[in-house]
């Protein structure tokens, strides 16, 4: 409870530094809100389609947790810086474009054109950048922009953003206000400015560059990888198409028309001729035995026809069509041209047969030989052989010939083979990998249309609108809040130092601080801050005092007389003048008083003074009943503990205006220890203090108007007690008093 009135009381003392310092602040903010004006605000709203899109998965259900963090990108996407940089220069450029300094033009209105044009003008590059501005192309204007910005303190488009300015910098465009609204697929965009232009341009800027930087981070790495699988395709694909031509030049350049089945051919071919040349061998062998045979069986004059050259340039002749025939025959593609050849042969061999057979004829000269063998039969036969003879040899060489480019066929395809299978090899990795990559383009083909179908759609819902009118701005709120925010700051700031300041000042606080009570408080004399009631102020005191002090005279001392001892810390504690007051106010009520100084009346230099017993010791008393002695201050001198003991009261004098100190405290605890366990009185007597100090021991002082009155009451918290106020009799109180 003490706290609570001694908190009131410093909050009353100091009410005018409340009044006066919460005026000044509320009016100096008034001042400068005088030409706040209300905000425009601009809403639009935006469909995503997160939540309740389609998906081709149609069997996967709805990640909630994913829908959720799918919100939280597209709205941390809007409010990105990169987002926002884009809607600056494209809102810069816009104004400058569009705006007219004369008049408001596609919602750019003068207020927002004229400063910003004039101080792009005035600033050290302006005309430089002005040349960026393209009148017939945003888009080229602020590509033009953004070539130009430089992270540098004097490049001014960079200096535009991150720099403070009310429309265009960073700090103004993430005040736009991006909410989902509840658990849907719509968000809810909101921005306020002080002109309606330019909160219209930055929503409506917002709108397309928040979709177009959305498109580019969400379909950028699957664009990119759609663009590498068609990249591909086109480089495979032209691959395959030159191993695929590269294999037809080969085959036609070696005539191959299909290698398995010519090989297959060449094959079945080989082993035919392989038949045959083993038929004919077989046959020429039988042939050349059967004529040796024969030839063993001819007499003289059949080896003589043999030999004869006619016979043998007919058996050669013979030999020779037999050959043909057997060539033809041996070919299964002959044409016509063969046949008629063959049939030609074939009957001049006739001829040739029936020819030999005349010439052996008439070389046999005997019809039969000494073995009994028929001559001309053994001539036939031998005939007979010879010609087949020369057929096998024939059919032999031709077998032979035929194996031998067949040999050559084999040598001709076995590398063919090779080449062709290493470029079919080829054509077929090729294709695979064209395959491959296909399958991966379709898929990526997928993943991008499954991702527009279950990623946010991005449609405006609700355009942005120009604002007509401004709203209500909060310049009474926030006059307001200056009012109270300043008061309690200061009182706070009172409290503070209420707390912490260790200044004695009134009769709490010195207790507080000091630990010892307080006998009484006087003002200074010298203190023209209460005008004409200083005087009476110091009389009422000093009465107070003076009675406070006598309740303390209960039982005389040593010598015989009641003594009060006063001191002080430092010199400027005006004991002096404490004790004349107290000793002429008990003058003044007929008691013998005497008030005795150091230096003057004794000496505390003096053996006598420092070894005293009691105040007879130093001082010869003159038959007062009262004694009031001043000692030098305990920072200059002791005081010897007889003297301490010898009392009826100890009183301490301190300014209120002294603050207590680590050596104030070291010097009373010194003097506690002295005084020891004895009953004499402590008491601290403040000068120098406050009309409120000395109001809690006199009561209130005058003057007694009626506001003095309230005042004071209500620093005693007597909130209920009755106030009675008579102007004359008060007034009239006042004049006696400065009378006195």
């Amino acid at each position: 409870m003490n706290f609570v009135i001694s908190t009131i009381q410093t909050l009353f003392r100091h009410r005018w530094l409340l009044l006066i310092g919460t005026t000044l602040f509320t009016l100096s903010v008034i001042y400068y809100t005088r030409h706040m004006q209300g905000g425009y605000d601009v809403k639009a709203t935006l469909y995503t389609g997160v939540a309740s899109g389609y998906n081709l998965e149609s069997d996967k259900r709805t990640d909630w947790a994913t829908v959720q963090n799918s919100m939280d990108n597209l709205i941390s996407i809007m409010q990105a810086e990169s987002t926002l940089k884009r809607v600056c220069l494209r809102l810069f450029a816009r104004v400058l474009i569009q705006g007219n300094p004369d008049r408001e033009t596609t919602g750019i209105t003068v207020s927002s054109y004229t400063p910003t044009y004039n101080h792009l003008k005035n600033s050290p590059n302006g005309n430089e950048i002005l040349k960026l501005i393209d009148k017939s192309s945003e888009d080229k204007t602020v590509s033009n922009l953004e070539k130009y910005m430089r992270p540098h303190k004097e490049n001014y488009i960079y200096g535009l953003f991150y720099y403070i300015h009310p429309f265009y910098s960073y700090n103004a465009l993430k005040n736009i206000k991006v909410q989902r609204r509840l658990t849907s697929d719509l968000l809810d965009i909101s921005y306020s400015s002080s002109d309606p232009g330019i909160a219209y341009n930055t929503v409506s800027i917002l709108m397309d560059e928040f979709v177009e930087e959305y498109r580019r981070i969400r379909y950028g790495e699957t664009d990119k990888v759609i663009k590498y699988f068609d990249e591909e395709l086109k480089r495979i694909g032209k691959k395959l198409s030159t191993e695929e031509e590269d294999l037809t030049k080969y085959n036609v350049e070696k005539r191959v028309i299909n290698y398995l089945d010519e090989t297959k051919e060449i094959a079945a071919i080989n082993k035919e001729y392989a038949l045959r040349e083993q038929d004919a061998m077989f046959a020429l062998n039988s042939s050349r035995s059967m004529l040796d045979e024969l030839e063993r069986h001819m007499d003289s004059n059949a080896k003589q026809i043999i030999k004869n050259m006619e016979f043998v340039g007919k058996i050669k002749e013979a030999s020779d069509i037999t050959g043909r025939i057997s060539e033809v025959e041996a070919m299964s593609d002959s044409n016509n041209k063969d046949i008629t050849a063959l049939n030609n042969n074939k009957k001049r061999l006739s001829e040739l047969k029936k020819e030999l057979s005349e010439l052996t004829d008439a070389y046999v000269g005997h019809k039969y030989s000494k073995e009994g063998v028929l001559r001309t039969n053994i001539i036939d036969q031998w005939l007979e052989q010879t010609l087949l003879y020369e057929k096998a040899k024939a059919e032999l060489l031709i077998a032979q010939n035929s194996r031998q480019e067949l040999n050559e066929r084999y040598v001709f395809f076995a590398p063919v083979g090779t080449t062709i299978k290493q470029k079919e090899r080829m054509i077929n990795f090729t294709e695979r990998n064209y395959l491959t990559v296909l399958h991966s383009y379709n898929e990526a083909l997928l993943r991008k249309k499954n991702l527009e179908m279950t990623s946010a759609t991005l449609k405006v819902l609700n355009e942005p609108t120009y604002p007509i009118s401004p709203h209500s701005t909060n310049r009474k709120q926030i006059i307001i809040a200056a009012c109270i925010g300043s008061f309690l700051i200061i009182v706070a700031l009172l409290l503070l130092i209420e707390m912490f300041d260790r200044t004695l000042r009134d009769a709490d606080r010195t207790k507080r601080v000091t630990g010892y009570k307080v006998v009484g408080a006087v003002p200074s004399l010298s203190t023209s801050r209460y005008g004409g009631l200083t005087k009476t102020y110091v009389q009422h005191s000093a009465s107070e005092l003076t009675n406070s002090l006598l309740r303390f005279l209960g039982k005389r001392k040593s010598p015989g007389v009641f003594i009060i001892n006063l001191f002080s810390i430092n010199e400027d504690s005006d004991e002096e003048t404490i004790g004349n007051l107290v000793c002429g106010y008990m003058q003044s009520r007929m008691l013998n008083t005497r008030f005795i100084t150091h230096g003057v009346d004794f000496n505390t230099n003096s053996t006598q003074y420092l070894l005293a017993k009691n105040i007879t010791d130093f001082y010869t008393l003159q038959g007062e009943d009262i004694l009031i002695v001043a000692y030098p201050p305990l920072s200059e001198s002791s005081i010897p503990s007889a003297l301490l003991h010898d009392a009826n009261a100890n009183i301490l004098i301190a300014s209120a205006n002294h603050g207590w100190k680590t050596f104030d405290k070291q010097l009373c605890d010194q003097l506690m220890v002295q005084l020891g366990t004895t009953d004499v009185p402590f008491r601290i007597c403040l000068t120098n203090a406050g009309r409120g100090a000395v109001e809690d021991f006199t009561g209130q002082l005058p003057p007694y108007t009626l506001l003095r009155k309230i005042g004071y009451h209500l620093s005693q918290l007597s909130l209920t007690e009755k106030i009675i106020f008579n102007f004359k009799n008060k007034t009239k109180e006042v004049e006696d008093e400065d009378d006195e």
